[in-house]
């Protein structure tokens, strides 16, 4: 089995104007590398609507197309992906060849997904829900934990109010003059608004697996969620159906994915990776820490063998490009085995001797039977694959262009199996 961030800013004038400001500066900076003299923002204004209503609208409806595809993971036939701060997709995967689009679950704010039985836990930004999908076309909200995920408190630089939910922005363009003096765009009727440059050309309960680029997982009885950007969130799940928030801990700096393995944890973060014991579920504690140059980290493990892939060019800073693999077999002596260099690697599984890792416009199989020594086996040939997850000889790509399915029983004879594509 193998297995985006916002700006948070406080939402009182002077920051606003202080942002505005920076972006002028920087435009001013750029004056002489253009024609004219005027710049165009975008404004965004946030649509509301009751968290009640948001949250008893959540019933699983007709099927959507997918539009900006992000995390992916599997349960049983079911492949569910998000739909980047709009829901989830569920779609029956009972043949790989033809896989069935079968219901949308309108979740504002989701990033991650986890399923334990018939129980399905999201994020609607810093709330977890709970959600019965026994049923994926009438599915139901049975628990809630209210400000789990504190990093997303703020929205585009807004906290809204704890009673209402962001459910769309509205976007206008405004065009401003750049004179000498750093110029604010006007700020439209709105209680908070984003700025940035427009560019006009561009049975028992069992647990699913998530990809590699997760930042909740589901281990035996509890969830383990990047909470904020420096905690470990805790969730017992023990009544799959009624979470109970359980702890908070501090686990390192910069976190960005989770992966559990047995009783551990490996948490990627732009400095390293963290390492954690959660034999005692509610108390974790720290066994190793691995660091490396600044980039963005996601991390799997076979219990022996940490691999890391670091791509720069995010918010994550730094400027590597490779995958490390990190002998972990001594935890609290954890050290590099190889360094890999790659073009710009995401994300990353492993099936037995099998490594997949997705690189820039390729996803990479290696005979990884000696770590050392990774051979390249085939290459899929993509768009902008993002994770993977390689199941029982089916390979399952999420790409900038929709969702890929492959064959890899025959290594050096990958087909593709099926292909759902993002709407135009």
């Amino acid at each position: 089995m193998c297995q985006q961030r916002k700006i948070v800013m406080k939402n009182n004038k002077l920051s606003v104007f202080l942002f505005v400001l920076t972006c002028s500066a920087t435009i001013l900076l750029l004056e002489g590398c253009h024609k004219d003299n005027t710049r165009t923002y975008t404004i965004l204004k946030p649509v509301y609507k009751d968290k009640a209503s948001v949250i008893a609208a959540i019933n699983g409806n007709a099927t959507e197309s997918f539009s900006h595809p992000g995390k992916i993971y599997i349960k049983d036939n079911l492949i569910f992906i998000n739909e980047i701060d709009k829901g989830i997709h569920i779609i029956d995967n009972s043949d790989p060849s033809h896989p069935q689009q079968i219901s949308f679950l309108d979740i504002p704010g989701n990033e991650d997904i986890a399923v334990k039985g018939n129980i399905l836990y999201a994020d609607m930004y810093a709330d977890l829900l709970a959600i019965d999908i026994t049923d994926p076309q009438s599915v139901h909200v049975t628990g809630k934990v209210f400000h789990f995920f504190m990093e997303r408190e703020f929205v585009n630089g807004f906290q809204p109010d704890s009673n209402q939910v962001i459910v769309d922005w509205i976007k206008k363009d405004t065009t401003v003059v750049i004179d000498q003096n750093p110029v604010v765009p006007p700020i439209d009727d709105c209680r908070a608004c984003m700025f940035m440059l427009s560019d006009a050309s561009s049975v028992p309960a069992t647990n699913g697996e998530a990809g590699s680029m997760a930042k909740m997982v589901l281990l035996k009885d509890y969830l383990y969620a990047i909470s904020e950007r420096h905690s470990l969130g805790i969730v017992s799940v023990t009544n799959a159906s009624s979470p109970h928030f359980e702890n908070n801990i501090s686990a390192g700096f910069d976190l960005e994915t989770i992966y559990p393995f047995e009783d551990k944890l490996f948490l990627g973060s732009a400095e390293g990776m963290f390492m954690f014991d959660v034999s005692d579920p509610v108390q974790p504690f720290s066994i190793g820490t691995f660091s490396h140059g600044r980039a963005c980290d996601p991390v799997v493990s076979d219990g022996k063998y940490a691999y890391i892939t670091l791509h720069a060019g995010t918010e994550c800073g730094g400027n590597a490009n490779e995958l490390d693999v990190v002998n972990i077999e001594n935890l609290d002596q954890s050290q590099l085995v190889k360094t890999y260099p790659m073009t710009k690697p995401t994300g990353l599984c492993k099936d037995g001797s099998l490594l997949f890792v997705c690189d820039a416009s390729v996803v990479k199989i290696y005979d990884a039977a000696d770590p050392s020594d990774l051979k390249l086996l085939n290459k899929i040939n993509s768009n902008e694959p993002y994770d993977v997850i390689a199941h029982n000889n089916v390979a399952l790509v999420v790409d900038a262009d929709g969702l890929y399915q492959y064959d890899y029983s025959n290594v050096s004879n990958i087909r593709q199996l099926s292909f759902i594509s993002v709407k135009e």
